[in-house]
């Protein structure tokens, strides 16, 4: 019993490896988990309701700022351009109507006024004048103000008309497209989206989020390093480039983590 027990402690007891005293770096890490996005990203959406008529984009197009990209159906909006113009025209037609009746009406009462001053008229005709004169007056102010109103009308819907052509706000590659020509899309509530475009592919982020008790050991401009399953055996180095100060509640099985 005596050897067994010596030849357990024998095969158990610890190996030591040596080797000679060196100066190096030690490094601290903090690892996590993200997605990887363009560094600039853009939205293409709609101001304006209507259907697709055109496509002139697709995935992983090239695009220049300012370039078409998508149309809408313009007929409607063409119609509400022509009606607006066609009411200021019968505006300023009113508007000359106005301003006739007006001069007639400072005619009559200059002339009431000059036939009250030698007492050929009573009061009354004198006072009537005076109060045609100040309602045709009001009248052409009146008129004018309506073709203001006209034309503030129609410069909106000639603004509605120009969206209906989508044209691309950066130079990019399109990376998303949801929407097919036919498709009805509404902007009611909030603008569709009907691209993504990504500025330049060449630089990425990482969006990732640190746990609570690591991210004050991150801070700008420090280093970093990271893998994609595309390339498994090749890392990519970069730069901590912000830190949001933003909680999270990851609710796992176990109970919920703040992060």
């Amino acid at each position: 019993g005596y050897w067994l027990q010596q030849r357990s402690e024998a095969a158990s007891a610890p190996e030591y490896r040596f080797a000679p005293v060196t100066r190096g770096v030690l490094e601290s890490s903090v690892t996590a988990t993200g997605s990887l996005s363009a560094l600039t990203t853009v939205q293409v959406g709609t101001q304006v309701s209507g259907q697709i008529s055109s496509i002139s984009a697709d995935f992983n197009d090239h695009v220049k700022k300012g370039q078409v990209v998508a149309e809408l159906e313009p007929s409607l909006f063409e119609t509400q351009v022509a009606q607006a113009r066609a009411t200021i025209q019968r505006l300023e037609a009113d508007a000359r109507q106005a301003a006739v009746q007006n001069d007639d009406a400072q005619v009559k009462l200059r002339r009431a006024r000059e036939l009250s001053a030698k007492a050929l008229i009573p009061a009354t005709d004198l006072e009537t004048a005076e109060t045609t004169a100040r309602v045709s007056a009001a009248a052409v102010e009146r008129a004018a103000a309506q073709i203001a109103q006209a034309k503030a009308s129609l410069s909106q819907n000639q603004v509605n008309l120009d969206h209906t052509i989508i044209r691309a706000p950066i130079d990019g590659i399109v990376i998303s497209r949801n929407v097919d020509v036919g498709q009805t899309v509404a902007a009611a509530l909030q603008a569709p989206t009907l691209f993504t475009i990504a500025e330049d592919l060449r630089k990425m982020q990482v969006d990732t989020s640190v746990a609570e008790a690591d991210v004050g050991r991150l801070k700008a401009g420090g280093p970093a390093m990271f893998t994609v399953d595309a390339w498994p055996g090749e890392r990519f180095r970069g730069r901590i480039r912000q830190i949001h100060p933003a909680r999270a509640v990851i609710e796992p099985a176990v109970g919920p983590t703040e992060r």
